[in-house]
């Protein structure tokens, strides 16, 4: 004799009760297993990020005390080739550091803070290019035009545009941390 479908299950219906309970059970430690893996992965990330990030300003305030020091020594100083020299191999060691903490730090950014960095960089690097270039025409007789920049780097770069790109990075980073 052939049983209905729901005879069968009213029949064994504890066997049944049995299975389903066994595979929620199963299906709920996978999952909570998957949801702690995933929340220790991204709580590392994120300690990862601040701890780049730290270093990342490090470097850049290095760099601006060691370029600030420079264009000081430019305009204020003694013009002995000797400081210059320890100063161009400071600025030099400190711009690959800088270079390759930004690098780092592009890993844990998104797009565009990866572009404020970029533009960091940049502008770093046209104001020890402007330092330079002043030092090499300062004491030519025939210099081309708009060498002297020192004025604007004094007025405009350091107190204006890397602090703007530095608040564009901070202001990110705290929304991404879901800060105000």
């Amino acid at each position: 004799m052939e049983q209905k479908w729901y005879q069968i299950i009213l029949n064994n219906w504890s066997q049944i009760v049995v299975v389903l309970g066994s595979i929620g059970f199963v299906i709920r430690t996978l999952t909570i297993y998957w949801l702690k893996r995933r929340e220790i992965t991204f709580s590392r990330i994120q300690e990862n990020k601040i701890l780049e990030i730290k270093v990342f300003y490090k470097s850049y305030q290095s760099l601006e005390i060691a370029l600030m020091t420079y264009l000081n020594q430019i305009s204020f100083g003694e013009h002995s080739n000797e400081i210059f020299r320890k100063n161009r191999e400071d600025i030099y060691s400190k711009f690959i550091d800088f270079s390759y903490n930004s690098m780092t730090v592009k890993l844990f950014l998104d797009t565009e803070d990866i572009i404020t960095i970029d533009e960091i960089t940049k502008t770093f690097e046209c104001i020890r290019i402007d330092l330079e270039t002043w030092l090499i025409y300062s004491k030519s007789t025939n210099p081309p035009d708009g060498w002297d920049k020192l004025e604007e780097i004094r007025k405009e770069r350091f107190p204006k545009k890397l602090p703007e790109l530095i608040k564009k990075i901070e202001t990110s980073l705290r929304q991404s941390f879901e800060l105000k």
